[in-house]
């Protein structure tokens, strides 16, 4: 809009801004406009950054003018029922263009609260002073008076009472017109705090705490002592230390996984200095400590089998000690270890990549049952068809890494027939994505037998890890996450898959799932963070089992079991999962839960449709879940269709560079 507060602006074009219909009386719609105006005002003064500040300031400025406008139409129109004014010429010619003023004036008003809004003149309202006492009554100069009062614009009252006086109006009326402006100015006073009270209060609960502080001392300058204020302020405390101590917890737990014992009791004996009276430092406190006694009994008993794995070792290959050596490294992965596992697992009939072959694939391919390929820290490129009973050792999870674009297939395939297969300490992962209905896994367990240990499966295209077509897959102490569906799928009647210490995190679809008669276990593991289920199972022709496992922050349910007979969930905790804990439907049968914890979870925390058997459930603890903590004989909308993700298709064949050493 252009600029109109430094040009004359007439009547008309002040009525056409401001929406005034060409017969509505002025002094009626003004009113409305000196609201708008001190709201303009308010917004401009709290306003939290420069920019904001300045728009509003000129959307106050412009409204002035259009405002200032129409008073002087106003002033004209008083002065002139005590002298009549002779105009010269014809009246100004009249605005043929019709106007609906009710939507002018609801459009402005939304947009100058907003931030927009026409512009006013500066502080010069009318000039009283100039105007001759002789032609002003006293009746007129009270009625301007009282338009002044509505108007909040003190000074030009003050001015008023001078005119008073000297227009001969009584003490009485000169004292009553004093208290009207001090009454007015407290009025005005108690709204100006009660705005910045509401904003106070506001930017306190959106977290805004600097900005809620500052809110508290506008309203102290206007009113010192005001009895909300400390209540406000000591929200803004307790929000500050409900922040701090999250910081704190936060750095605590990073220290107790990487098991630096030191740092989580200095974290926590700061924790404990910044707020005495949180009411889980106790809590945490036996966490820690029961922490720190399991890991040191690890340790004692991983140096007992070292001990003993020495007293054995003749410098030649033996199932036994690397059986031995292996659990001592998982209990206790220090560097002595995993460097003595290094030296014993190349004893024997040990295939070295890259010393004794450039890739894994020529390895491979000169491997015999039994024999393990030990792969070098680095980067390969490959597509693996792992023969029967071959083991693959990486020198480090982090650091041995074996990828394959998207597009090409699994990075492990493990074909039917095919059993007695191993692979630890890798990186497993796709480069690229295919966003296609058919999508490979990064490990496909194509009815073969797998058991994978401290593997890292990330980045797949499709499913991370796949079993099917009567597949079996052993897992432990792995981590599968980022995956573009399910984390683990198992599919198919005979395919199963037992999972312990497992991860899975992340993935766009579920953590595990079961599904077209598949089957399995886990034990002690972590579904967090995945775009629909932790654990999805529809259909398992055997029983299911679930212990001791934590599923927590999925989109949908933390368990969720369709048609399933015969399912066991133990010592489980299923937390702040979005639409709700555990689930079971369609005509789930032999249902049975002991000592879980399902707790903040959304909609529900326990669900159960009608028609459920439950044959035990004891000891659990259902609480402070959103909506029901337990639903009973739940009804639910008939699927219109079957919502599952189609199982990747057969692996390919290998890289066509890998026929070739």
């Amino acid at each position: 809009m252009p600029d109109i507060s430094s040009r004359e602006l007439s009547i008309e074009a002040a009525r056409q801004k401001l929406g005034f219909e060409k017969d509505e009386c002025l002094e009626d719609g003004l009113s409305k406009w000196r609201k708008v105006e001190i709201r303009l005002y308010w917004m401009a003064k709290s306003a939290t950054s420069s920019a904001a500040k300045a728009s509003f300031e000129r959307d106050l400025a412009e409204l002035r003018v259009l405002i200032n406008a129409v008073e002087a139409e106003l002033a004209k129109k008083k002065i002139s029922q005590v002298v009549p004014v002779q105009r010269q010429g014809p009246p100004p010619a009249k605005v043929s263009k019709k106007r609906k003023g009710g939507f002018v004036i609801f459009a402005l008003i939304f947009g100058m609260l907003g931030g927009g809004g026409y512009y006013a003149y500066k502080e010069g309202l009318l000039e009283l002073r100039s105007r001759q006492k002789d032609k002003v009554n006293l009746e007129n100069l009270q009625g301007d008076f009282g338009v002044s009062i509505e108007k909040r614009r003190w000074s030009e009252a003050q001015n008023f009472i001078k005119l008073l006086k000297e227009a001969g109006a009584t003490e009485v009326v000169i004292q009553e017109s004093l208290a009207e402006i001090e009454k007015g100015r407290n009025e005005e006073k108690g709204q100006q705090i009660a705005f910045l009270i509401s904003n106070a209060q506001s930017a306190q609960e959106a977290g805004q705490l600097p900005e809620a502080e500052i809110f508290c001392q506008e309203v102290e300058k206007l009113q010192p002592g005001h009895p909300i204020v400390p209540s406000i302020r000591e929200s803004i405390r307790k929000s500050r230390l409900e922040v701090r101590r999250k910081l704190i917890v936060g750095e605590i737990e990073k220290a107790m996984e990487a098991e630096e014992w030191e740092i989580a009791k200095s974290q926590l004996a700061m924790l404990r200095k910044a707020d005495p009276a949180f009411n889980q430092i106790s809590s945490i406190e036996v966490t820690l400590k029961t922490a720190e006694e399991e890991a040191i009994k690890r340790k004692e008993k991983a140096a007992v089998l070292v001990a003993k794995v020495r007293s054995l070792d003749e410098g030649t290959y033996s199932a036994e000690v690397i059986a031995l050596l292996e659990e001592a490294v998982r209990l206790d992965p220090s560097e002595d270890n995993r460097a003595l596992y290094k030296q014993m697992a190349s004893y024997g009939k040990m295939v070295k990549v890259p010393e004794d072959h450039e890739t894994i694939s020529a390895a491979l391919k000169v491997a015999k049952k039994n024999d393990r390929v030990f792969v070098s820290k680095g980067l390969y490129h490959e597509s693996l068809i792992i023969p029967h009973g071959v083991q693959i050792i990486g020198e480090s999870r982090v650091d041995t890494i074996i990828e394959c674009p998207a597009d090409i297939g699994a990075v492990i395939t493990v074909p039917a027939d095919v059993s007695d297969v191993r692979v630890v300490s890798l990186t497993l992962r796709h480069s690229g994505l295919v966003n296609d209905d058919e999508r490979s896994p990064v490990v496909a367990v194509d009815g073969g037998s797998i058991e994978g240990e401290d593997l890292l499966v990330v980045r797949a295209s499709g499913h991370g890890i796949a079993v099917l077509n009567g597949g079996k897959a052993t897992l432990s102490l792995c981590k599968i996450a980022d995956s573009g569906w399910d984390g683990i799928s198992v599919t198919g009647e005979e395919s199963s898959a037992d999972l312990s210490r497992v991860t899975c995190e992340k993935n766009l679809h579920h953590g595990v799932d079961f599904w077209d008669g598949a089957s399995g276990s886990i034990k002690s593991s972590l579904l967090i963070g995945n775009g629909r289920n932790g654990l999805f199972a529809i259909d398992p022709s055997a029983a299911i089992s679930v212990q001791t496992t934590r599923s927590e922050k999925n989109r949908e349910v933390g368990f969720y079991f369709s048609g399933v007979n015969g399912v066991s969930i133990v010592d489980c905790h299923v937390h702040e999962n979005f639409l709700g804990g555990i689930l079971f439907d369609q005509g789930s049968k032999a249902v049975s839960l002991k000592g879980n914890k399902i707790t903040k979870n959304g909609e529900a925390g326990l669900v159960f449709e009608m028609g459920v058997e439950v044959v035990s459930e004891n000891e659990n603890e259902v609480e402070e879940n959103t909506g029901k903590q337990i639903w009973r004989d739940a009804v639910f909308p008939t699927s219109s269709g079957e919502d599952t993700v189609s199982p990747p298709p057969p692996p390919p064949p290998p890289l066509k560079g890998e026929e070739s050493d």
